[in-house]
């Protein structure tokens, strides 16, 4: 009876996360920006209390919520449980924020949005290189609309996604939520694309050689057989995936990074690592980047999950 009841309460979250993506957001991006964002974040605070995101519910168990307070308790070993807590609740709220940056792409909103930078010459800096420049950011806070601010440089801006957003278990209205984000985006993006990494990396070595720029992210596991890094991250040297330098190195193109903070209805700002010589020590920096900002407010990196995944290197 008891598994029933189980099944029964899981066909109809099933459906409400349907009518979720097909419904409801669409719906938040098509109200005034104020109204909106608030309401976006009362929707990330019901998805908080019931711990689920799309992975969950295409996995069917609630996964995300257990591994992002294992990688809290990891990443704040200090911490109390009701600050644990906090940070998870917030860090639903940044994803379901991610989620309404994807809706108003997708409703052609972008030119609606306000961005500042830090530095404030950060476009003369990049424009004036005539290189390939590969831009690493995180899951964190509103990193995909980043992208599409990267762009006001007018160089084409291209964005290595992947295709598990497209697995059979994903339910079609979230393939379709991230089918309208991608393809939403390339108007924005000066000619640039949303290109999958199953494709290959061909694409994103042609990029480079074009002395356009490319997205990608830096906080994705190693893959298995994949090029690896060990790189002072996060309380200690931890194993990074070794992708990005190399293809930067192969096509003499500069690396750097940035991160996007949404700070408020239709308000963001962009904190720009300069790009630099694709090394070691400039992927580094980039990390120790990353790692104050993240340390700075946890809760807003949404692939906290994901820090188990990157084990500390004993020496």
């Amino acid at each position: 009876m008891i598994a029933k009841m189980k099944r029964l309460a899981w066909q109809i979250g099933s459906i409400l996360h349907r009518w979720d993506y097909a419904y409801v957001l669409p719906t938040l991006a098509r109200l005034p920006l104020s109204l909106g964002f608030w309401l976006a974040r009362g929707r990330g605070i019901c998805r908080s209390a019931l711990g689920i995101d799309w992975r969950s519910m295409a996995l069917g168990f609630r996964h995300i919520a257990k591994q992002s307070t294992v990688g809290l308790k990891i990443l704040q070993p200090d911490a109390n449980p009701s600050q644990i807590n906090q940070w998870r609740r917030q860090r639903f709220i940044t994803e379901g924020q991610d989620e309404f940056d994807a809706q108003l792409i997708a409703q052609r909103r972008v030119l609606d949005l306000n961005c500042s930078f830090t530095p404030k010459n950060w476009q003369s800096t990049i424009t004036q290189t005539n290189r390939g420049i590969l831009f690493l950011t995180l899951h964190y806070d509103s990193f995909y609309l980043g992208s599409l601010f990267l762009a006001k440089t007018g160089i084409p801006v291209n964005i290595m996604s992947s295709a598990i957003t497209h697995h059979p278990k994903v339910d079609k209205a979230v393939q379709h939520h991230f089918e309208q984000k991608y393809r939403g985006s390339e108007p924005y993006l000066n000619g640039g694309q949303v290109l999958d990494m199953e494709l290959g990396l061909r694409p994103f070595y042609r990029i480079l050689e074009a002395k356009q720029i490319l997205m990608m992210l830096g906080d994705a596991p190693v893959l298995p057989n994949g090029t690896k890094n060990v790189i002072p991250f996060l309380g200690g040297p931890r194993l990074i995936a070794g992708g990005p330098l190399r293809l930067a190195i192969k096509t003499n193109s500069l690396i750097g990074a940035y991160i996007c903070h949404c700070e408020g209805p239709g308000r963001y700002s962009m904190q720009i690592h300069e790009p630099k010589e694709a090394s070691l020590q400039t992927i580094e920096s980039i990390y120790q980047f990353f790692s104050t900002i993240i340390l700075q407010d946890p809760g807003k990196w949404w692939a906290v999950d994901l820090l188990p995944q990157m084990p500390i290197v004993e020496s």
